[in-house]
């Protein structure tokens, strides 16, 4: 019997979930190994034949974008064919990018040492730097909107009350709504995407936003606002309508059970009643009650009253019926933990790989990832009052560290060789320099953070898709955005390493600080590009977003930035604090979340093709050695 309902359970789990599982286990690692591909082959072109040194990330992105752009200008249905299919890839890239940034995090004790008085002084450089870039930024933002705009900054879009209406002009980023509809019995959630060519609907609950997602509201299709929405409240006036229209409800999101009773009508000679249940997929199963039973001598039981009904037949169903709701219960289970179950069990299986061989990556690996997932599904992190203070990519590798320091007692005995573990983590070996044999010996394979960097490149190409998304309001705020991010743009790339170098910061460092406004994906290439400090901008990138989301609202309430003011917020959020605080907006005023999220790919971009001109190299370079 025990193995029977096992092999059932199984049985319905792949018969319902049997799309998803090809979808998330084959396409989307054939989909990332051939964007690998095509970056690879972009990568040789560019240092082969132009000879010039330029991510081909960053031009794959700008590529993909400008083809997105030309497919929805001539035809939608070829727009929407090609992003249902690069969404694939770019969708999963973009729902994992915090976990591709950790091997900068990992790697940081092999950095070189740091006084007491360089510490002292970055602290002091980065926390001005922030107060006086967040100002200047906000003013020149709201100087652009009086030149070039004609329009009031006041909008309806931008106060969270007032997005309830039904206008024709709804924001794209209008808060969760239960709408009562002839055709619909269900509350649809308004998707980031909603407003661009290939739209997306979600019932989300309130608080089911994630900032680590916040590349998911960017994303153009199937890609749900948070990485798991589980339990979302059926409203008193969406229970009356289900019990008038059961069997036309619909609920394409929920990920966890529904159970819901819907009477027939009372004008039946019987009464019954029907108990349908959903799952995460899109079937529903409706139960009906056994007909009445009969009595040895007064026939069948006598039909009870109206209120009683509902009791009546809740009664009936539940006692005779528990298998198979334990059934669907677990099936449902299943789905939302499936992912968990692998990694555990590739993380259980690669300690035999760690302990018996030479070869580390393996239990790295899954050793980052079953570390990342458990945090972001930590109920602390989950909560919004310490949502903001604890980011899930500080405290994984915080366990990480601690992992790795406990497998390394247990194996060498030790604690020198965690040091030499953290080297073999990224040896640089990415799928840049997998044929590369000349510079990298015969044992010197890749790492846990040469497979997540590579992944990173992936999630740049991905950032195209929010800028594809939001391509109406780049045109209607371009005047207004693109003066204060040039702006930005060339104070850090001058400011930054004279002040530092001025101080008393060493070189690298003082480069390092260019990014501490990007975010960590268009970050990494572009110090790279000026060889600066990759793990100094790693810390006050996080650090700013981290900074932008506990105090970005109150700042600017301070600097008397109108709460109306939509492409000020989202500008100056985006620009000084990237992608934490862009999530942060999520939660506020979604309209300048899309400001923000345009704001902060658009600064990023600047940046990389700025630091891939040779002069520019040798200028920044030239001020942070003077």
């Amino acid at each position: 019997m025990f193995k029977q309902w096992h092999y059932q359970t199984g049985k319905r789990f792949f018969r319902i979930y049997h799309k998803e599982l090809i979808r998330e286990y084959i396409l989307i690692p054939l989909g990332v190994v051939c964007v690998i591909c095509v970056l690879y082959g972009v990568d040789r072109l560019i240092k082969d034949v132009f000879r010039i040194k330029f991510p081909a990330s960053v031009a794959v992105m700008l590529v993909n974008f400008a083809f997105m752009c030309m497919c929805s200008m001539l035809k939608k249905p070829y727009a929407d064919m090609y992003i249902s299919i690069i969404d694939v890839p770019l969708g999963w890239s973009l729902r994992w990018m915090n976990l591709f940034f950790t091997p900068a995090f990992v790697t940081l004790p092999l950095s070189d040492r740091i006084s007491f008085k360089e510490t002292m002084l970055i602290v002091a450089t980065f926390v001005i730097g922030y107060v006086v870039g967040f100002v200047v930024l906000a003013y020149i933002t709201i100087l652009c909107q009086k030149t070039f705009s004609s329009e009031k900054m006041k909008s309806i879009f931008t106060r969270q009350h007032e997005l309830g209406d039904d206008t024709d002009q709804r924001s794209r980023f209008a808060p969760v709504e239960l709408k009562q509809s002839s055709d619909s019995s269900n509350s649809t959630f308004e998707g980031a995407a909603a407003g661009s060519e290939h739209p997306s609907t979600r019932q989300i609950d309130d608080h089911g936003l994630e900032d680590i997602q916040l590349m998911s509201v960017a994303s153009n299709s199937n890609i749900p606002i948070s990485r798991s929405v589980t339990h979302v409240p059926l409203r008193d006036s969406q229970i009356s309508k289900n019990e008038k229209n059961s069997s036309s409800s619909t609920d394409p999101v929920t990920s966890s059970p529904m159970l819901y009773i819907s009477s027939t009508d009372r004008n039946q000679d019987t009464a019954s009643s029907n108990i349908s249940f959903r799952s995460g997929g899109s079937k529903t199963m409706t139960m009906k009650p056994p007909t009445p039973t009969r009595t040895r001598n007064s026939g069948f039981i006598p039909r009870v009253s109206d209120e009683e009904k509902n009791i009546y037949c809740e009664r009936a169903v539940t006692r005779q019926i528990p298998q198979q709701m334990n059934l669907i219960f677990t099936t449902a289970m299943l789905k939302e933990h499936f992912h968990h179950i692998i990694y555990s069990l590739g993380f259980f299986a690669s300690m035999f790989s760690y302990f018996f061989s030479w070869y580390t990556m393996p239990y790295h690996f899954f050793t980052a990832v079953c570390t990342f997932m458990f945090i972001t599904n930590a109920p602390l992190v989950n909560n919004p009052k310490h949502k903001r203070f604890v980011h899930p990519v500080i405290c994984s590798v915080a366990l990480t560290w601690l992992i790795m320091l406990v497998s390394v007692l247990i194996k060498h005995r030790q604690v020198k060789y965690f040091i030499t573990e953290l080297r073999d983590y990224k040896t640089t070996r990415t799928y840049l320099n997998l044929f590369n044999y000349t510079e990298f010996k015969y044992r010197q394979w890749p790492g846990a953070g040469d497979v997540f960097s590579s992944c990173m490149d992936v999630s740049i190409v991905a950032l195209s898709m929010p800028m594809f998304s939001y391509r109406r309001d780049l045109r209607k705020h371009f005047l207004s955005m693109i003066p204060p991010i040039c702006v930005l743009s060339i104070s850090c790339l001058t400011l930054y390493p004279l002040i530092c170098h001025k101080i008393g910061i060493s070189t690298d460092r003082s480069i390092g600080f260019v990014g501490r406004n990007i975010t960590l994906a268009l970050g990494t290439p572009t110090i790279a590009n000026l060889n600066g400090s990759i793990t100094l901008m790693a810390v006050t990138t996080v650090l700013s977003g981290v900074l932008g989301a506990l105090t970005g609202g109150p700042m600017l309430d301070w600097i008397k930035v109108p709460e109306g003011d939509y492409v000020t917020r989202g500008v100056t959020l985006g620009c000084n604090s990237s992608a934490i605080a862009t999530a942060y907006l999520l939660g506020v005023d979604k309209r300048a979340a899309a400001i923000s999220s345009l704001s902060f790919v658009l600064f990023g971009t600047f940046m990389v093709i700025l630091s891939s001109i040779d002069s520019m190299q040798s200028f920044v370079y030239n001020l942070a050695a003077l």
